[in-house]
């Protein structure tokens, strides 16, 4: 398999959202840490590039609405360490119709938590956002703790930080197996052999190719996005538009922002694998979004500019999965972020980075453990 060719204290392996964000928290602690990914930084072929990912602290379970907000300084220290603007804060506006369950718990539970929200009309939301025009007998929330990350200048931040900090970058280094019989984990890549003391496994929508033996209950799903330039720019901005969603549909959207008017499909698209995703846009789910975004929005005079696809990682639970591999404690594991991670990542990276160098975080991650589901045929 080639000669050893790199050694550290510290690997990672994969290096998107939460690879980066480990690779960085590792180096910010004075770690000596290598990072690899098997294509070169800033690719679009996983699930962390694009313009645009979800920032909110509205959820079913309290659990995440604490995650989200203890991601907050995180993504703050970042922006000030780096002098770059990631985070963008326009309020989080769900809606659905009257007594929808899937709004009410999720609002039940803010309430239980005391967190800020507001829960409007359809007049009202018309009157503190006049290009939104939601159905008569819609209900809808407001919670100002919601926005959008700036998706890809999030990874490259952190990546650019860790280098700063000392750690290495390999690009296009193709992992090939993992040997976990020995104490100090060993991985076999395309490019040789790397030896570590501690090693970080993020492998995004390959995480049941890399990870085999775990037999993961993992899906991979292809996931599309779609944007939309209105007739007046200035009236669909941040500063005028928050990040909306309606509970019903599952599609939800984004202010003018880069391309223009992001907007997706939060349900699961078909099953398929990272190296076989097909990534040629559906026209009929490109068409029934952009008659969706008109619906709300009405006389914005949309037209298509681009559109990409993507996908989830999903767990048969939707949470997470984070901790050791249950066959070596050295070797750390994250994956299935099922379509709603993102937004964790800075958090995720230093959950990781304390849990390498000192095997314990004050932060939950318990309910994220790998063996949660057992194992194939166990």
């Amino acid at each position: 398999m080639g000669e050893l060719v790199k050694k550290a204290d510290f690997l990672v392996a994969g290096l998107g959202a939460m690879g980066s964000a480990a690779l960085y928290h590792l180096a910010r602690l004075g770690a000596d840490v290598i990072g690899i990914d098997q294509f070169r930084i800033g690719h679009a072929l996983g699930s962390s590039h694009g313009h645009s990912r979800a920032y909110r602290n509205f959820y079913h379970d309290a659990i995440y609405v604490e995650l989200a907000e203890a991601a907050l300084p995180l993504w703050r220290e970042l922006e000030a360490r780096s002098g770059e603007h990631l985070l963008t804060l326009t309020g989080l506006l769900q809606f659905g119709r009257r007594g929808s369950d899937a709004l009410e718990r999720k609002i039940a539970v803010m309430a239980a938590l005391g967190r800020a929200h507001e829960r409007l009309t359809a007049a009202d939301v018309a009157a503190r956002f006049p290009a939104l025009r939601l159905p008569e007998e819609s209900a809808a929330c407001l919670t100002p703790l919601g926005g959008f990350l700036d998706a890809g200048r999030c990874v490259q931040t952190h990546l650019r930080q860790a280098q700063a900090l000392g750690a290495r970058i390999d690009e296009e280094v193709r992992v090939e197996r993992v040997s976990l019989r020995r104490e100090r984990p060993l991985v076999e890549t395309s490019a040789g052999r790397y030896e570590c003391e501690r090693l970080i496994i993020a492998p995004g929508p390959w995480a049941s190719e890399v990870l085999e033996e775990l037999a993961l209950p993992l899906e991979v799903t292809r996931q599309q996005k779609f944007y939309f330039r209105p007739g007046d720019r200035e009236a669909y901005a941040p500063a005028r538009l928050p990040v909306y969603g309606d509970v019903e549909t599952q599609f939800y959207g984004f202010p003018d922002y880069g391309p223009g008017l992001k907007v997706a499909d939060d349900g699961l698209g078909e099953v398929t694998s990272a190296d076989g995703v097909d990534r040629t846009l559906d026209e009929e789910k490109r068409e029934e979004l952009q008659r969706w975004l008109g619906s709300i929005m009405p006389g914005s005079g949309f037209s298509y500019v681009s559109g990409a696809t993507c996908m989830y990682t999903v767990t048969p639970d939707r949470d997470f999965l984070i901790g050791p591999h249950p066959d070596n404690a050295n070797v750390l594991v994250a994956a299935g972020f099922s379509g709603h991670g993102f937004k964790f990542s800075a958090l995720v990276g230093k959950i990781l980075a304390e849990l390498a160098l000192e095997g314990r975080t004050k932060q939950p991650h318990e309910r994220f453990r790998l063996d949660r589901f057992g194992r194939a045929g166990n």
